[in-house]
């Protein structure tokens, strides 16, 4: 790609669950896809686990939602818990004809494995990789100047879709910093490989007997893989 800028109709840069889901989106509507990450695969750890009934709909659209479902765990019901006794619950779908469960739990890798093989399949020219390190918008499009193991080039885009996160140098540089809130808190975030007979329901602990004065956030994912969430306190060290 490198010489005289090439230009492309859409550059999406990310590929995450949303960077990858626009590439293939923009695919079904027969447009020229070029998309960017600077990772060299897809993510490590569970991260998103919970996919609900709306997104399972997109996935289906996009052609991947059998597939999740078929890998995922699925569930309806959730249970709160006060120490040792249950305080509440609820069924995401109580009454019976639903295509697709009300949630399904999957690491998020998994998730995006399954978006590489569709967006592949539809022929989303994708480049790991290549970290994209600036972006100048023109008059119509963009240019874009991107790193690579083989060197940099520059490249313009009609389109440009910024999927790379929260923390993007590419939406900083253009002034579109996510406004967030910081809420003063910290979780101890575990995959667990174990088997159990628990329900796949999703458990959630106020001041459990194991967890003093904290919560505890329990879902259940594929390949006997449970997902513990624990609440530690803004002072805990990290």
């Amino acid at each position: 790609m490198a010489g005289a800028p090439q230009r492309r109709s859409l550059v999406v840069i990310g590929a995450g669950p949303v960077g990858l889901a626009a590439a293939i989106d923009a695919r079904l509507h027969g447009l020229e896809v070029l998309l960017f990450d600077e990772e060299d695969s897809v993510s490590f750890g569970s991260r998103a686990v919970c996919y609900a009934k709306r997104a399972l709909e997109i996935l289906d659209r996009l052609g991947v939602g059998e597939r999740i479902v078929d890998k995922g765990v699925s569930w309806n019901v959730g249970r709160t818990f006060l120490r040792d006794e249950e305080v509440y619950q609820f069924n995401l779908v109580p009454e019976p004809g639903h295509k697709r469960p009300g949630m399904i739990n999957l690491q998020q890798y998994h998730l995006e494995e399954a978006l590489v093989q569709r967006a592949t399949e539809l022929g989303v020219d994708l480049r790991w990789n290549y970290r994209v390190t600036s972006v100048q918008p023109a008059a119509e499009g963009a240019r874009l100047s991107v790193d690579t193991p083989d060197g940099p080039f520059d490249i313009d885009a009609d389109w440009v879709i910024v999927a790379d996160g929260a923390r993007s140098n590419v939406r900083r540089q253009l002034g579109l910093d996510i406004d967030g809130h910081v809420f003063k808190d910290r979780f101890l975030i575990a995959d667990v490989v174990m088997k159990a007979d628990y329900p796949a329901e999703r458990w959630f602990w106020f001041d459990p007997p194991f967890h003093p004065n904290q919560s505890v956030l329990l879902h259940k994912q594929s390949d006997n893989v449970w997902r513990i969430d624990f609440q530690l306190g803004w002072d805990a060290d990290p």
